[in-house]
Order: structure tokens, then sequence, then C-alpha cells
């Protein structure tokens, strides 16, 4: 199958919160549980998760392949036995993620982009980063995401 996407891994999310919780994410929802899962594998592993690198929209962090890809199915995914394959060959990664999920998919896409707002998120740094206009669909920088969810726990 090769190197695992942003999408396969935002299906994965979509999968175990729906087979583990019964809860159907929506995309906004999906984006920062896939930021978080980004971040803590990033600190803990050194290296990405996978190749896109999120952005800073006005609701938060986007994997913009996510948001245009999810459109508006609100609906439960399955995982094909290569995904699942794949996935069960990195450990780490697969751990985050159901803990991300477990901890995560009830909270409301209102409060996780509240979450993703803080003053010294990844985002904030990005956002609010010099004394120039906003710029929407700037890069987070790795290293920012990387020293913030060094301190986090995701367990």
């Amino acid at each position: 199958m090769g190197l695992l996407t942003s999408l396969d891994y935002s299906d994965l999310l979509r999968f175990l919160a729906f087979n583990r919780h019964g809860v159907v994410l929506n995309k906004t929802q999906v984006n920062k549980l896939l930021f978080m899962c980004y971040g803590f594998y990033l600190s803990q592993k050194g290296e990405r998760l996978f190749t896109e690198s999120p952005k800073a929209w006005p609701y938060g962090p986007v994997f913009p392949t996510v948001y245009k890809r999810f459109g508006y199915r609100n609906m439960p995914v399955t995982l094909s036995e290569c995904q699942k394959k794949a996935f069960n060959s990195n450990e780490l990664a697969l751990k985050i993620c159901i803990s991300i999920v477990d901890k995560y998919c009830y909270t409301s896409a209102y409060n996780l982009s509240v979450w993703s707002h803080q003053k010294g998120s990844p985002w904030y740094q990005t956002v609010y980063s010099d004394d120039n206009p906003i710029v929407w669909n700037k890069e987070i920088s790795d290293d920012i995401i990387k020293a913030y969810f060094s301190v986090l726990n995701y367990e």
C-alpha cells in the first residue's frame, strides 16, 4: 500500500470513533483529532505521521486534503485489509490514534476549535507570529508542533 496518507488516518479516526464509541465524526472533529495525532506522533517519534502538513485556517489547524475530500459524508467508514495491515505495522501511531479517539471523540467541533485557538498553541503561534496581517492557509511548522505536543500527554 505504501506510505499512509492524511486521508488514510482520517479514515482510521472515523472508523475507531464509530466502532469503539458509536460516534460519527464531522470534518472539523476529524481535522482536530488528526492534528493531535500528528502532533503527538511527531513529538514522540521525531518524524511526521504522514507527508501532508497542517495549515492555519480560521477555525484552527486543518489538513486541506482531508477537509476537501471529506465533503459532507458524515457516515461511518470501513477499512480495507491493506489499510488494517498498514495501521497495525505502526504500533505507536495506532496507540496514539486509539487514545485520542477514546479521549476526544465526544468533544464537539466547537470545543475542539476553541482548544486549537488557545494562546500558545501551534495555530495561535502561526497566526499571530508577527505584526503582519493574518494570512490564512499558512503552514504550521513541525518545530512549533513538536515543541507544543512534547509537554502534553495523549494517554
